[in-house]
């Protein structure tokens, strides 16, 4: 059996069900609102309970960092009882390694906050294994019923070695992504990896997924013109920069905007781009490890390189965001190295 293939089967389960129950939400979804004034749904802490209870049992010696701890859930009992339901109802997931065995469930709502709180109180893993998630990448996009993600990612001794990506409303046709254009009859496709493995796109469906197909490599360009993707309402970015690079490359920006972070990333797999930047707003701007840990081990695996604005590789080991990592450039590998350079030289002519 290949190195990891347990964990991936697992892991693709869990966010094949995930996936599902997401979906099911979006056209009904209840919110509060976090501290940081980002929407946040049932579906988000239904989806981190049931990924991490999928996980917690069958790697029991795991570690795990997601973006949702239950505080809003023990404060606020309405809210704490419709997550509850949701996961009483969410379907059954059956696993191929035991003859009928469904992927568990939470036992009690006191189980399902502490497994909330596996992945919502983890600050730091220095060494070993563990399991970054985010249940619902892109939560503002979610609740306008376009494009969203569930991110599932394990991390070993600090490097990325598995890597999932369920987009519910991404179909397998699609070579452009955009957020208005959905999957409105599937439950769309799931993206794959395990180092050193290939990555790999899988069709969900509620009676499970179809087969794995091999991922091609990306090119070195999609087009003549350099396909940028982006986020212009993302106010941790420095969009002016990132433009005044598309001037120097004689391209027009951006070519695509996706608000959920993994999206962006399977914009560059399957939706024809080229790269996509995070060119840090100041120095309080944050990289949550979330929004990132598993799909870049996806471009990896398919020849694209991923470094910080300096050339250095991601730390994943630097706690909940990527702290150690200033900004992000992900690209195609054969236009990384120039398109860093070209980036640097507008950087030091900005003062930064």
């Amino acid at each position: 059996m290949p190195a990891y293939a347990y964990e991936r089967h697992v892991a693709e389960l869990a966010v094949l069900r995930a996936s599902i129950l997401t979906k099911r939400v979006q056209s009904g979804v209840a919110e509060i609102s976090k501290e940081d004034n980002s929407p946040v749904t049932i579906a988000d802490f239904a989806a981190q309970a049931l990924i991490i209870k999928a996980l917690h049992d069958a790697f029991p010696n795991d570690m795990f960092l997601g973006e949702e701890d239950s505080a809003a859930l023990r404060v606020e009992k309405k809210l704490r009882d419709k997550v509850y339901d949701l996961i009483l109802a969410a379907d059954d997931v059956v696993s191929l390694h035991g003859v009928g065995k469904s992927l568990p469930k939470p036992e009690s709502m006191e189980e399902m906050l502490d497994l909330i709180d596996l992945g919502g109180h983890k600050t730091r893993c220095k060494a070993g294994r563990f399991w970054v998630m985010d249940p619902v990448d892109g939560t503002a996009a979610f609740l306008k019923g376009q494009q969203y993600a569930v991110s599932l990612a394990l991390i070993e001794d600090g490097r990325e070695v598995v890597g999932i990506i369920g987009c519910p409303n991404i179909s397998a046709e699609m070579t452009r992504i955009t957020e208005n254009e959905v999957d409105e009859k599937g439950l769309g496709i799931m993206l794959t990896a395990v180092r050193g493995q290939g990555a790999a796109v899988r069709t969900m469906t509620p009676a499970g997924l179809e087969e794995s197909r091999p991922l091609e490599m990306l090119r070195p360009l999609s087009s003549k013109q350099l396909h940028i993707i982006d986020c212009a309402t993302a106010v941790t970015c420095r969009h002016d920069v990132i433009a005044k690079l598309a001037d120097k490359f004689e391209t027009t920006f951006p070519n695509t905007e996706i608000w959920s972070s993994h999206i962006r990333y399977a914009a560059l797999i399957v939706g024809g781009g080229d790269v996509h930047f995070l060119i840090p707003a100041g120095p309080a701007t944050k990289m949550p490890i979330w929004d990132h840990a598993g799909s870049q081990l996806i471009i990896i695996e398919l020849g694209g390189k991923v470094t910080d604005l300096d050339g250095n590789e991601i730390d994943f080991c630097a706690g909940r965001d990527l702290n150690r990592n200033r900004g992000l450039v992900v690209a195609r590998g054969g236009i990384h190295d120039r398109i860093l350079a070209t980036m640097r030289t507008i950087l030091v002519e900005e003062g930064r």
